[in-house]
């Protein structure tokens, strides 16, 4: 995922995913470091799930999986347009109601988009942005990196525990 990194940036290199044929899939993230393994991320990432920026972490050299140790209280919104030239849009109407929630657009590649909204902007106003511009842009779609389980309902505990829930 890019998003304009500057120059000597710490980044780590995180297991995204496994392809079918078992091949890990990477992501490269900017982080601060804290300690020996021990980091907080910079930017949300565009297809890693689980972190969000201000997240601090460790990471197992030999596996490159992590563990989060303290959440920055902020949702990771990644927003897929495969085949469609949507970034002129992405720049023109999301960005801005992104800003106005708090967010920023926190890396881009050539069809995908990540942001970064903070928690306390409410989940229902960041659902209602994100889907009327998907609604909006045919074959687009959007969802939360770090916020809920597998089925895309069960909350993760985290979030659980900061809507006082759990």
């Amino acid at each position: 995922m890019s998003s304009s990194p500057t120059p000597n940036q710490p980044t780590v290199r995180l297991l995204a995913a496994l392809k079918e044929s078992g091949q890990p899939v990477f992501e490269e993230v900017p982080v601060e470091i804290l300690g020996p393994a021990r980091y907080r991320l910079l930017a949300s990432p565009g297809i890693l799930d689980g972190l969000a920026r201000g997240d601090v972490f460790t990471v197992d050299p030999q596996s490159s999986l992590y563990r989060v140790h303290e959440h920055g209280g902020n949702l990771c919104v990644q927003v897929w347009y495969p085949g469609l030239d949507l970034a002129g849009r992405v720049d023109a109407e999301l960005v801005p109601g992104v800003v106005a929630l708090g967010g920023t657009l926190d890396g881009r590649e050539q069809e995908l988009s990540s942001f970064t909204v903070p928690l306390s902007a409410g989940i229902p106003a960041i659902e209602e942005l994100l889907n009327g511009w998907v609604d909006s842009a045919a074959g687009a779609t959007w969802s939360f990196g770090n916020a809920y389980e597998e089925d895309g309902v069960t909350p993760l505990p985290w979030l659980r525990k900061a809507l006082g829930s759990d």
